[in-house]
Formats: structure tokens, C-alpha cells, sequence
């Protein structure tokens, strides 16, 4: 509440619906203001007294936080996934065991830790023969209880439960009038090696037997395309989040990216476009070195997500007029930070990549557990009440 004496600063009349502001910014378009759509997760659990561990056991209790949280900031533009459950798959063994190994608050790791990779071995050097012969979907079928130690007809109902509960919090989140965009989420065939050998073991193969990871990295990749296709189709929704960690300039240098991950991204975000759906490339850690690349792909066919790494002025400069871009709030600032001081970082970040349109304001990537629920409703509050100086 304003001070007494304090003027109330009026609220400048919108004049597009959020499902309007957030495809008008994909498609480079005038706005009339800039999106802001975060990548809300386990934050509003916390906030409401659950722990971690409870969030993850009840994903239906973590959605109706988030569903209370959206109505005491007044609302935001968009979610990137209906709800807690983000994983979707369609209803195949193969596709399940696609799916990274995580620890679990609760269950491996303490009750408030947040989910990790569990980066162990599940695919062994020798089974890159096998792949190559064989293509994903036939060796996970013979293979799957290596990665999934269930009966297939559990494996399967447990897909069918996933996708019933993601469209019925999508609807939910229509009759507020927001959208939600990722109807499937996927890895680059590099990524999912890299998280089933380790990443270690990984990038020792590259080095030593690069010709076999490429002839994997080029057995994997229509299975993990017609996927995410199957998965976004039974959505419905616009886009596909593509999960890119480990393929960027953070860890290899341009020689590794051009040969093992770039080729892979542009196949999928051009089958995708081609599909009629736009890709998130939900870029994890630092991709400076890389974002000229981006300039190869489909103009206004992705979204650019970055987290507080990669260098989202140079972003800006490199993709103007060809990629929105989405982020980039810190996690740090989220915990850490005051409300004043989000909102004098998010009043920058409106004012220089927000010019022009093509952006929407984020956090970068998810926002923590201990988020500060004030400095939250700042950057809601920012992105919807300030507007540039002319």
C-alpha cells in the first residue's frame, strides 16, 4: 500500500488478452506492454508451508499453489507448463525411459533439497552399437527395465494419468484466460547422452570415438522427434520445450557444438516449425559463445530462454527482429534480493530488450524454491504497471 501522502500511481490500460501480448511477442509483433510468463515450479509450495518432498508427492497440491499465488500477485501472462507436471511424454516404454534420472527431495536427498540429474552410467559404451543397429525406441523396448523397474502396463497408465492431469490444469488455467504453452518437452540427442553416460564419460567420448556419437546422436534423434510431436499433439498446445544444457560454449568449444549439437537443434526447430509448433530452447548455463547460430534457425518459429548466464544483451543484439527472447531474472535476486531491487533490474531489462518487442520478461529458467513472495510480486507487478519513456 502507498505511504499517506504517497500519489497512487495509476495502471495503464492494457489493450490485448495475455494469450494476445505472449504470441504477438513470439511472432515479433507490437505489444502493449511486455509479457511476463515465469517459470513457476516449486516456489509457490514453499511459500503455502509444503516442503520439497510434499510438492513432488502431491503435484496436485503444488498446482493449487500455484493457482493461489497467480491470484494474490493478480495474475501473469502465461505458463510454460500447466502445472507441476512437467515431464511429457506419449504412452510408450521407450519414451518414458527417456526421461533423466533425478533425485528426489525426500527420497535420496533431504526434505527441502531441490531435484537433481543423477549423473550415474545407464547407457554403457557398448550399447552405442546397439542403439546404431537398433534406433531407440526397439533397444529401450527390450532394454527399459535398465532405466524403468515397473511392469509396461504400469509404465504406460502412469503416461495416460500424466497427460489427463496436465490437460485438466490446462483447461483451468483457460478459464482464467491464460495460456499455456509447452505441449511436450524433449532433449537434444546430445543432452540425452549426456545425462545417460554421465557427462564425463560423454565428452570422453566424443574425443576418443567421435564417429560412433555421431551415428548415435543420428540414431536417437527421430525417435525423440516424433515424440515430442505425439506428446504436443494430444496437448494441443503451441509450443515444444527443447531442454539444451550441455551442448553450448559453457563446455565445448564451437568445433564440439558444430558437429554434435547444433546440426540436431536446427532438424528438430525446423521439423517442429514445419509441424506448426515453436520451439522453447530453454538454454541452460552460458551460450554467448553460440547465440549467432540461433540466427540459422526459422525466424519467429522459437522462443530463446536463457537464465542469468548467457549474456542476454548480446542476445538481444544478435536475434533483434529474428527470435523473441525469454528471461532472464536470477535466481539470486529472486532469493536474495529486495523488491526494489527487482523491480530497478527488471525496469532495465524492459527497457533494452523489451525495445522492439519479441520479449518476454522471465525468471531464469526456474524460479527457486525460496523465492521471497514480495520480490516476486515486484517483477509481476513491474512488467505490468511500468512502460518505457518514450
Amino acid at each position: 500500500m502507498p505511504k499517506v501522502g504517497e500519489a497512487v500511481q495509476a495502471v495503464p490500460e492494457e489493450t490485448m488478452t495475455p494469450k494476445e501480448r505472449v504470441l504477438a511477442a513470439i511472432n515479433l509483433q507490437p505489444v502493449d506492454r511486455v509479457p511476463v510468463l515465469p517459470l513457476v515450479t516449486l516456489f509457490p509450495a514453499r511459500y503455502k508451508g509444503m516442503t520439497n518432498a510434499e510438492a513432488i508427492r502431491n503435484p496436485d497440491s503444488a498446482t493449487r499453489a500455484i493457482m493461489e499465488v497467480f491470484d494474490e500477485v493478480g495474475g501473469w501472462d502465461g505458463m510454460v507448463f500447466s502445472g507441476y507436471r512437467a515431464f511429457l511424454v506419449p504412452p510408450k516404454v521407450s519414451a518414458v525411459a527417456m526421461v533423466p534420472q533425478i533425485l528426489q527431495p525426500g527420497r535420496e536427498l533431504p526434505e527441502n533439497a531441490a531435484p537433481q540429474f543423477d549423473e550415474r552410467e545407464a547407457i554403457a559404451f557398448e550399447d552405442y552399437d546397439l542403439i546404431i543397429k537398433m534406433g531407440w525406441s526397439r533397444f529401450a523396448e527390450k532394454h527399459y527395465q535398465r532405466f524403468l523397474p515397473f511392469p509396461e502396463d504400469k509404465i504406460i497408465a502412469w503416461t495416460e494419468r500424466q497427460f489427463h492431469y496436465y490437460i485438466r490444469d490446462m483447461k483451468a488455467w483457460e478459464q482464467k484466460g491464460v495460456p499455456c504453452l509447452a505441449g511436450a518437452m524433449t532433449l537434444s540427442p546430445l543432452m540425452f547422452f549426456s545425462l545417460k553416460r554421465t557427462l564425463v564419460n560423454f565428452t570422453l567420448d566424443l574425443h576418443r570415438h567421435p564417429d560412433k556419437v555421431a551415428a548415435a546422436l543420428d540414431a536417437v534423434i527421430g525417435d525423440l522427434i516424433d515424440d515430442a510431436l505425439y506428446a504436443a499433439r494430444l496437448t494441443g498446445l503451441p509450443c515444444i520445450l527443447l531442454a539444451l544444457e550441455r551442448g553450448g560454449g559453457f563446455y565445448y568449444p564451437l568445433k564440439i557444438f558444430e558437429r554434435f549439437e547444433f546440426p540436431y537443434i536446427k532438424k528438430m526447430v525446423e521439423t517442429f516449425a514445419s509441424e506448426g509448433f515453436v520451439t522453447i530452447l530453454h538454454f541452460d548455463n552460458d551460450w554467448t559463445l553460440n547465440l549467432p547460430y540461433l540466427k540459422e534457425l526459422p525466424r519467429a518459429k522459437c522462443i530463446c530462454e536463457l537464465d542469468s548466464t548467457t549474456d542476454i544483451l548480446k542476445a538481444k543484439d544478435t536475434l533483434r527482429g529474428h527470435m523473441c527472447i525469454m528471461g532472464d531474472v536470477p535466481a539470486s535476486l529472486s532469493a536474495l534480493g529486495t523488491p526494489e531491487e527487482m523491480e530497478a533490474y527488471c525496469k532495465k531489462r524492459i527497457d533494452v530488450i523489451g525495445k522492439g518487442s519479441g520479449y518476454i520478461l522471465s525468471s531464469g529458467c526456474e524460479l527457486p524454491p525460496d523465492t521471497k513472495f514480495q520480490n516476486f510480486k515486484a517483477m509481476i507487478d513491474t512488467a505490468k504497471k511500468y512502460r518505457p519513456p518514450a
